[in-house]
């Protein structure tokens, strides 16, 4: 059959019943499409190794490493507030975001963070003199230069953390950081 579009038959009005007879039936051949394909048998997938537990349960089983909560005792220091630990969505800051304190004793100022993606910090061979340690890990320690910031970094539990400060020495900072929770 040829259409012909350029309107050499005039056809009348559309039935207005049309359109909605023609919506319920397709909603019933997609019904019917959907209940010929559930009624049909399914393959379960196979397993390639039915031996050993899951991933989920390994995963489960395997002891989550301890992080420290990066707090001070109250009588030792005092939490600066924390600039932009919200984003404009509510949620509260992310695991890295650092966390600052004012010493009461000396009115320093520290700020701690775990440093994500770092190397852990080994010992080396042969430990120096001025090696310093928090919570019996080894530290690196180093002073920058241009701003003279002291920075200490350490690896605890599978977590590398660095605590730093413009006034205190990496000796000191090493002391705090024993403090950590």
């Amino acid at each position: 059959m040829i259409l012909d579009l350029e309107g050499a038959t005039v056809q009348g009005p559309m039935s207005p019943r049309l359109g909605w007879m023609l919506s319920i039936a397709s909603a019933a051949v997609a019904a019917a499409a959907l209940l010929i394909m559930s009624a049909l048998p399914h393959e379960a997938p196979s397993r390639a190794l039915e031996s050993g537990p899951s991933i989920l349960e390994q995963a489960f089983a395997r002891p989550t490493p301890q992080r420290l909560s990066l707090t001070l005792p109250a009588d030792i220091a005092v939490p600066l507030s924390q600039i932009g630990t919200q984003d404009g969505t509510g949620n509260a800051r992310s695991a890295i975001t650092p966390r600052s304190f004012r010493l009461r004793l000396t009115n320093d100022v520290v700020s701690v963070a775990p440093v994500p993606n770092a190397p852990p910090i080994a010992p080396p061979a042969q430990r120096p003199a001025d090696a310093l340690a928090v919570h019996g890990s080894y530290a690196q320690w180093w002073i920058t230069e241009p701003t003279s910031v002291s920075v200490l970094r350490w690896t605890e539990s599978g977590t590398t953390y660095e605590i730093s400060s413009r006034t205190l020495r990496p000796k000191d900072l090493a002391r705090i950081a024993d403090l950590l929770r």
